[in-house]
């Protein structure tokens, strides 16, 4: 986690975390979503975003993100596993084929939590914190047309390993494959670290905004570079308190709701 704090500018070997995370909340719109849980989500300028989620009015869990810009993509079976993560089916926008099953570190995740943990579809906005990244060597910048229509971003935490203990759940690590479309080294308004923001092209009709740390690449690579990137993905589903059905509690959900008891 250390790592995808540093990918938004943010170095917790040298910031405080509480001190850090008071800064945050006192900046943050608050969003209740019912009498026991409220989000607090910063936003800077830059476009880093730490969404810090309270329960009876203290912080329990704080996680970075980014406000990615890129078109919504549609997707569907759309399920939590843990504290963050919700797993689903990302879609083809023209025909709703399935493109590939993710997991996604969820900024609402809050609200889906209290509506049941599961939607049949939505759109999500995708963006990563990227671990390592690096661009192809000797290759020069190729223009936006040229990008293969391979699919570029790979799950690979998805499939339950051989001997896996039995707490193991599906991650959002993934490998990242694609042609940068734009590209800038943005400074986090809080902290005053710099960071690469990129929107990075996947595959035809599929963009998403990847952050990574300046230390990560030694320039701000050209439009047209194709990179690679290890990284989390993070993204929203746009989704408001109240204005999803409150189901009846079923077995999926009683388990969510067991964490929520004071």
């Amino acid at each position: 986690m250390t790592t995808h704090f540093a990918s938004i500018g943010v170095d917790l070997a040298r910031e405080d975390l509480s001190r850090f995370t008071m800064s945050v909340v006192s900046a943050a719109v608050a969003v209740p979503i019912n009498r026991r849980h409220c989000d607090h989500v910063w936003t800077d300028p830059s476009g880093a975003r730490v969404v810090a989620r309270s329960r009876w009015g203290r912080v329990h869990q704080v996680q970075p993100s980014l406000a990615g810009g890129a078109v919504a993509v549609p997707c569907g079976n759309i399920r939590l596993i843990d504290d963050r993560t919700a797993v689903m089916d990302l879609l083809d926008d023209a025909d709703g084929d399935l493109i590939c099953p993710i997991a996604v570190h969820l900024e609402d995740h809050s609200v889906l939590h209290v509506a049941g943990g599961w939607l049949a579809r939505g759109q999500i906005v995708l963006s990563a914190l990227a671990e390592t990244a690096s661009s192809a060597p000797d290759r020069p910048p190729e223009p936006a047309a040229d990008l293969p229509p391979h699919l570029g971003l790979v799950c690979d935490d998805l499939v339950r390993p051989a001997h896996a203990p039995a707490t193991w759940t599906p991650s959002p690590r993934t490998a990242l494959r694609g042609t940068v479309r734009a590209a800038e080294l943005r400074t986090n308004g809080l902290t005053g670290d710099s960071f690469h923001w990129l929107r990075l092209r996947i595959r035809p009709g599929l963009e998403l905004d990847v952050a990574a740390p300046a230390a990560a690449l030694p320039a701000v690579p050209a439009p047209g570079t194709r990179l690679h990137a290890r990284a989390v993905l993070t993204g929203r589903l746009g989704l408001q308190p109240g204005t999803l059905p409150r189901p009846r509690k079923g077995g999926h959900l009683r388990r969510l709701a067991q964490r929520d008891e004071p």
